[in-house]
């Protein structure tokens, strides 16, 4: 098999399947379209059973925050400051939303979620 025969997403699934820290990619309404490894144990919860939950719920909420960065602004990565607690992991983490942008219309959103004493 050569490259020619690995999609672009699959190659890219493959990659952030490797990343430690949880990664989340959602649709412009905030449901779940696909998770990494890391983000499936630490919200406790297989990609099967995330895809079409809204990103807030698998945190806990009701409802999408309302500093979150993808709702205001163009480019990222933008530290939001919403904090919360992971179901499988201890400790506090933060989420890094790169919201995407196609013809003026946010098309996905892409969730980095790490803990919150990393890097900062």
């Amino acid at each position: 098999m050569g490259f020619d025969d690995v999609s672009a997403e699959s190659l890219l699934n493959m990659i952030l399947d490797e990343v430690d820290d949880m990664i989340i990619i959602n649709d412009s309404d905030r449901s779940v379209i696909w998770m990494n490894r890391a983000a499936q144990c630490g919200m406790d919860i297989s990609v099967e059973n995330a895809v079409g939950m809204k990103c807030y719920e698998l945190f806990g909420a009701t409802c999408c925050c309302d500093t979150c960065r993808a709702n205001h602004t163009l480019g990222g990565p933008h530290r939001c400051g919403c904090k919360f607690e992971c179901r499988n992991m201890s400790g506090e983490y933060t989420c890094e939303p790169v919201p995407y942008y196609k013809d003026g219309k946010l098309k996905i959103v892409v969730q980095h979620i790490r803990a919150a004493n990393k890097n900062e």
